[in-house]
């Protein structure tokens, strides 16, 4: 974000093309690369409408970006909180209803390797979903 509060692509590639640079040498790429991915989830919403500003998106869709992609995903899940356990998972079925329609935006952008990595998020909430009930169940007698 510029000081004028205005996201800058240039200014973002520069960046991070710095950082790979400077954290390849250092030997904490990876490490680098998945932090990156934990703050990338702050990033504003691309002036056309969608959720995600395309600069981030191409980044986060490269080929090499896998690191970025999975610290993305674990700083989105984490994001969450503190929150109630309901045993219905009506919450984390929410969430995966949510996360599958970002991928579905996503992946309809252009952006095959960003969906991936948030249809996995939406499968890991359904699984916590389901792992809700089936435990509310036993503890019922069923």
């Amino acid at each position: 974000m510029q000081h004028d509060g205005v996201f800058s692509r240039e200014q973002f590639t520069k960046w991070l093309e710095y950082i790979k640079e400077s954290c390849a040498e250092s030997g904490h790429l990876e490490v680098a690369l998945t932090h990156i991915g934990h703050i990338l989830i702050y990033c504003p919403s691309d002036p056309d409408g969608l959720w995600i500003h395309r600069a981030v998106a191409d980044a986060l869709n490269d080929k090499n970006a896998e690191k970025m992609r999975n610290g993305f995903g674990i700083a989105i899940f984490n994001s969450r909180g503190v929150h109630s356990v309901d045993p219905t998972g009506k919450p984390e079925r929410e969430l995966a209803i949510h996360y599958r329609q970002k991928a579905e935006d996503i992946e309809n952008a252009g952006y095959q390797r960003l969906a991936v990595t948030l249809r996995s998020l939406a499968e890991s909430y359904d699984n916590d979903a389901d792992r809700l009930v089936d435990e509310s169940n036993s503890e019922d007698g069923e």
